[in-house]
């Protein structure tokens, strides 16, 4: 019974083109527009990020600190650093476009070469939200570049320079070795190519295909379930009871269905963006079979929440959101660097994507997991079905 309500549900969203095919193009159509609208803004305040350096020390350090950032190759044409020659005041007033202001205090080279690490301000440009936020991440990975730069000085000056007699050339060393170690951690170039083709992060673009595909997934996913369910449940239901066909048959068959139909959505859409909209990411079966288990995870909860609350909106309504605070906690909407780590509690989901692009393995034990829960799910199902709770 359960097969033939399942191939009921096929035919009866075939008999109805109009509505398979706006289930299958509205997601892409909304989420298209607003990837586009975001990429365009965020490509206009992009295309050049300029940041204003109003150096107040004005020491032969922090000129060539200064230098070593403009001249570096790895934001060669994307950021640009520009000196200013007002005081703050006035920036703050006129930011004149730049993203960020930057400003070293003065006294900041002879607190680090006594060993203290003196905050340097940074004022975000409100008016270019992404620009400034992209300021943020380089200046604030530029800390701990200089943290190190410290530690080296610090290490230099008490071992060696401290047991020089003559002040000046005491002096000149301590200067070099600033100068020196500055440059060296912040001598990028090598360090990123090396961390990018060795490290365990995932690329941006890897980041966006996982982002993209899940919101496709799930807003697919929750038109279906809305658009399928039908006008007349009730009175459908007393008449399916008259023949012996209970809301657990019912429930099985519309799994069964939204999983075979979400499994081919998700094979075409993982195999459309690779190839039309994400190039560079590579696929294989292995991260299709990921998404797949995704998917699988995913009807499966809206099929318990089905099963333990009938009312359909409310249902929904839990569903929509429980499956938005997993996506999240996952890190298949906001990568789990980002979240607080008592947040994340299932970032093992997105470390199967990390072991499949980055170390070219199989995340077993994650898809094992989802085969257990998966038959742990059917199990409980057929219980409830057996001890006629709720079912009845």
């Amino acid at each position: 019974m359960i097969f033939h309500l399942w191939k009921y549900e096929w035919k009866r969203m075939l008999k109805r083109p109009g509505l398979f095919l706006f289930t299958l193009l509205f997601p892409i159509a909304v989420i298209g527009l607003i990837s586009l609208f975001l990429y365009t803004t965020a490509s206009d305040e992009l295309e050049s990020v300029h940041l204003l350096v109003l150096d107040e020390d004005q020491t032969f350090e922090t000129n060539a600190l200064i230098k070593q950032l403009q001249d570096d190759q790895t934001i060669d044409g994307e950021v640009f650093f520009n000196q200013g020659k007002e005081d703050l005041s006035y920036y703050l007033e006129q930011p004149d476009g730049y993203a960020a202001i930057v400003q070293i205090p003065e006294g900041f080279t002879e607190q680090l070469s006594n060993g203290v690490n003196e905050s340097i301000n940074v004022y975000l440009n409100e008016n270019l939200p992404i620009a400034s936020n992209l300021a943020y991440l380089l200046l604030e990975s530029g800390q701990d570049y200089i943290s190190a730069a410290q530690t080296g000085v610090n290490t230099v000056n008490h071992f060696h320079i401290k047991s020089m007699e003559d002040t000046d050339e005491r002096q000149q060393f301590l200067q070099q070795s600033i100068v020196h170690f500055t440059t060296y951690s912040l001598g990028r170039n090598s360090f990123f190519e090396e961390v990018s083709s060795e490290g365990m992060m995932l690329s941006w673009s890897m980041q966006a295909f996982i982002i993209l595909t899940t919101l496709l997934i799930l807003f697919t996913y929750w038109l279906l379930v809305i658009l399928n369910q039908p006008k007349h449940q009730p009175i459908i239901q007393k008449r399916l009871n008259l023949i012996s066909v209970t809301r657990f048959d019912q429930l099985i068959a519309q799994w069964l269905y939204q999983l075979t139909y979400l499994m081919l959505y998700i094979i075409v859409m993982v195999l459309s963006l690779s190839y039309f909209v994400f190039p560079t990411v590579e696929i294989d079966l292995n991260l299709i079979t990921h998404w797949l288990t995704i998917g699988v995870g995913l009807t499966l909860l809206y099929t318990l929440i089905r099963l333990l609350i009938p009312t359909f909106i409310l249902s929904i309504i839990i569903f929509t959101v429980g499956s938005l605070i997993l996506m999240m906690i996952s890190g298949l909407l906001l990568p789990p660097i980002y979240l607080p780590e008592h947040l994340s509690i299932l970032s093992f989901i997105y470390e199967g994507f990390e072991k499949i692009w980055l170390q070219d393995n199989i995340p077993m034990v994650y898809w094992i997991g989802v085969g257990i829960a998966t038959l742990i799910g059917l199990l409980v199902l057929f219980i409830v079905r057996k001890i006629g709770v709720v079912l009845k």
